[in-house]
């Protein structure tokens, strides 16, 4: 972890397993401040319960955010990237210290939501969830309403697609958003959509400026920490 001085102020940078193991320690505090689990020997089934129910708020929290940095941006650049956070402008370096993720929430300063330095540059990234059809309407409609009309310039974007489970979809749809894209005169730089298929594999499809594809197998969230972690 590192924090570097930038043309606007100071930026905090970490490797993809530092990021990891703030979340892990952030889970373990939520754990042992539970009233139910407090001052008793912990029973497997209850801890996996309260696992089961974290993980369930997170999706709405803005933890989610790091967790999707962490298991889908990090894929995306051949698990060779650190991830980085512009800090607010009344951050003091010799007064403030960032030690756990709340502490990175309370100075991160946005817009973007992560850099992401890969090869010695940084691509800034906005992470957005969607929550609706998957369709080519619908989901066209959302990246022109959401990115297209209100964003100006090269920023980066990975939408999280959070379809309803035992949802059909038509992955020839994201082509045609490609190709969709390459007509607008506004143009950002990357797009990127990701979501889980049916707890089968994860899917992240480059929509622009070029149209790519890949997937990884369906893992749940602890064994990729402990991949990540281990590697």
């Amino acid at each position: 972890m590192e924090i570097i001085k930038s043309t606007d102020g100071y930026k905090l940078c970490l490797s993809a397993q530092e990021l990891a193991r703030m979340n892990i320690v952030g889970f373990f505090i939520k754990l042992f401040a539970n009233k139910n689990l407090h001052d008793k020997q912990y029973d497997s089934k209850e801890v996996k319960e309260f696992i089961s129910k974290l993980a369930k708020n997170s999706i709405d929290s803005k933890e989610y955010e790091y967790y999707t940095a962490i298991l889908d941006l990090y894929h995306a650049f051949e698990k060779n990237c650190d991830f980085c956070f512009k800090l607010k402008r009344n951050f003091n370096l010799h007064q403030d210290t960032i030690k756990t993720i709340e502490d990175i929430e309370k100075f991160k300063d946005d817009p973007p939501d992560v850099i992401v330095r890969y090869k010695k540059s940084d691509y800034p990234f906005e992470l957005k969830r969607y929550r609706g059809e998957i369709t080519f309407d619908d989901i066209f409609n959302f990246i022109k309403k959401k990115i297209i009309d209100h964003y100006s310039g090269k920023q980066n974007f990975l939408i999280i697609l959070q379809p309803s489970s035992g949802s059909k979809i038509d992955l020839s749809i994201f082509k045609r958003i490609h190709e969709q894209l390459k007509n607008e005169k506004n143009q950002p730089g990357y797009i990127g959509l990701t979501f889980n298929h049916d707890n089968i594999e994860i899917v992240t499809v480059r929509v622009f400026p070029n149209f790519d594809k890949y997937t990884r197998p369906y893992k749940p969230e602890s064994d990729l920490f402990t991949d990540l972690l281990n590697s």
